[in-house]
């Protein structure tokens, strides 16, 4: 998307790791999805976890979420939910009812055998207060069929 950075994340001992970040914008009140997509996920049983706040060198920080790969092992909210990843590369995580305190910084984890191998994507999060609103479908201005759909609100 747009708002793709990558950076690497250095500590005190010079040890980096490549880390990739997005923005997501989400309305208060809806699911927002945070997006983790890796090769690693659709070869097997891996391990995934979701943490708040950026990433730590070796695992998850104040994780929200974590599977084993078969099965979700830890989770602190009914509010956090994975996708199914039916063969697929899809390690994203759905936050249902969101609210403004969600916004912040979030991490997905795939743990992958061996030091420093692990895959790391950071996402932040944005959650305005809003509502959806449709605009009238204008013949005479577009040639679109559909109703568009924008967000109306703040920062």
């Amino acid at each position: 998307g747009g708002g793709d950075i990558s950076y690497y994340i250095c500590t005190w001992k010079s040890s980096c790791v490549f880390a990739d970040m997005e923005t997501v914008v989400g309305v208060s009140g809806r699911k927002v999805m945070l997006p983790c997509h890796s090769w690693a996920v659709s070869q097997g049983k891996v391990e995934i976890c979701w943490g708040r706040g950026e990433p730590s060198l070796f695992t998850c920080h104040n994780t929200l979420i974590a599977t084993d790969g078969a099965q979700v092992k830890f989770r602190t909210s009914h509010r956090y939910m994975l996708s199914p990843r039916a063969s697929s590369d899809d390690a994203s995580l759905s936050i249902y009812k969101s609210r403004a305190s969600d916004s912040g910084f979030y991490h997905c984890r795939i743990q992958l055998p061996g030091l420093f191998n692990d895959q790391t994507f950071t996402v932040h999060l944005i959650i305005i207060n809003g509502t959806l609103k449709k605009i009238p479908f204008n013949k005479n201005k577009t040639k679109q069929n559909k109703t568009e759909n924008s967000i109306q609100g703040g920062l």
